[in-house]
């Protein structure tokens, strides 16, 4: 006569234990890159809503800011609050921003935030309109 035992053996809680964990570094994978896609779209929408701001500002003024430090001139009336780089996951994160002397056009660019890389090498950056001078 044969004893059953009612239970799970080692090597059936041993492979349950593996898949498990194959399946969790598998779903970690794909939730850490869907969180730096979002923080990377996060950082392109920031550039556009500045973008948006420096638009309506050449539209009152006939010229963008000349400075950065006149970029805080765009709150509150062209634009809410300032985007803030810090959102970035890089702590190098800093938006720039650079204009003719004359107001003529600018460049606004996103520096060390995506992937702790320049983003102008990625494409990510504001210009003024193609009507405007290039430098």
């Amino acid at each position: 006569m044969k004893l059953f035992s009612k239970g799970f053996t080692l090597i059936e809680i041993m492979v349950v234990i593996v898949i498990i964990s194959i399946l969790s570094v598998a779903l970690y994978a794909n939730f850490t890159d869907a969180r730096n896609d979002a923080r990377d779209k996060n950082i392109r929408t920031d550039l556009k809503e500045m973008q948006l701001a420096l638009e309506l500002y050449k539209a009152q003024n006939g010229e963008y800011p000349r400075t950065q430090l006149d970029i805080d001139n765009l709150t509150p009336d062209y634009i809410k609050e300032l985007p803030d780089a810090s959102a970035s996951a890089n702590l190098g994160c800093v938006y720039e921003y650079i204009a003719e002397t004359d107001g003529s056009f600018y460049k606004l660019t996103a520096k060390n935030c995506i992937g702790g890389t320049a983003i102008e090498a990625e494409d990510v950056m504001a210009r003024c309109p193609e009507e405007c001078s290039s430098g």
